[in-house]
């Protein structure tokens, strides 16, 4: 205790007799160079910042305009956030803006609450959580803030084989399906037209097989490919050719009657996992 007194008077004398401080320096080039000794390998060099969980620092009031541009290093993100810690995110290094506490880290500097990306990665990883659509519970305090504030109050979107689209719907949801069924006004706009000659002697060239009877004058009832002969004035047989007779031509099912399967309009697709920026 008694040295760290002597050391504060020194310090205090040294700095009120110069404009600059040095520390292992006699010609410091700032109001404070720090000059480390690197040839000397048991020297650990290097100035460390006030160490503080987020609660703590929360909990403090003497912050404001003067504290500007002071920095602390987060060592734990207990606590909840409140608007000046609001960016307190992950361990690191802190400024203070005047009203808010800043990242001086990496992540910090390139990424946002709400950025997407996609990626190989299969988990979640530093900050990034994967859209599977689970409980916001299931995620850490500050991550469900974050989640809540962007409009997910219960699950996570599930973005399993979605793809992203500016669609002007509301953010998150998911929507439509990667199959579709035609409707009829999705077909072309064809009429197909069945022309059968029906006036005077004509006949027929097809060879047919009798389902009725064909004797004592009982006229013959037959089908081929769809055409079906309505004239009982034919007589026997089913190529006689006398007299106007009629036709009645039945279109069938264009897909042979099966039942109807759906397309699949997925386009070819790299498989990717997609997440979203939460934090810590």
């Amino acid at each position: 205790m008694k040295k760290a007194i002597i050391l504060f008077f020194i310090i205090f004398i040294y700095t009120n007799s110069f404009s600059q401080v040095g520390i292992g320096t006699n010609n410091p080039n700032a109001t404070l160079e720090v000059v480390g000794e690197p040839s000397e390998v048991g020297v650990s060099d290097g100035i460390i910042a006030p160490r503080i969980s987020r609660a703590d620092l929360i909990a403090k009031t003497g912050y404001s305009v003067s504290q500007t541009g002071a920095i602390v290093y987060i060592t734990d993100l207990s606590g909840t956030v409140n608007t000046a810690s609001q960016n307190i995110t992950e361990i690191g290094y802190y400024y203070f803006n005047g009203t808010s506490w800043k990242s001086m880290n990496s992540s910090g500097f390139k990424f946002i609450f709400g950025d997407t990306k996609q990626g190989f990665q299969s988990t979640d990883h530093s900050g990034w959580i994967k859209l599977d659509g689970r409980l916001i519970s299931t995620l850490s305090s500050t991550q469900q803030t974050k989640a809540i504030a962007l409009g997910f109050n219960t699950n996570l979107p599930d973005a399993t084989n979605a793809y992203l689209s500016q669609n002007g719907l509301t953010i998150g949801s998911v929507t439509g399906n990667n199959t579709k069924t035609i409707a009829q006004n999705n077909l072309p706009n064809v009429a197909p037209t069945i022309l059968i000659n029906n006036a005077g002697d004509h006949s027929h060239a097809f060879s047919i097989s009798s389902n009725g009877s064909t004797g004592g004058g009982t006229r013959a009832v037959f089908n081929i490919t769809g055409v079906t002969d309505n004239n009982p004035n034919l007589g026997a047989g089913p190529t006689a050719s006398a007299g106007n007779h009629t036709h009645t031509a039945t279109v069938t099912s264009i897909n042979g009657g099966v039942a109807q399967v759906q397309l699949d309009i997925t386009p070819k697709s790299l498989s990717v996992n997609t997440f979203i920026y939460l934090g810590e």
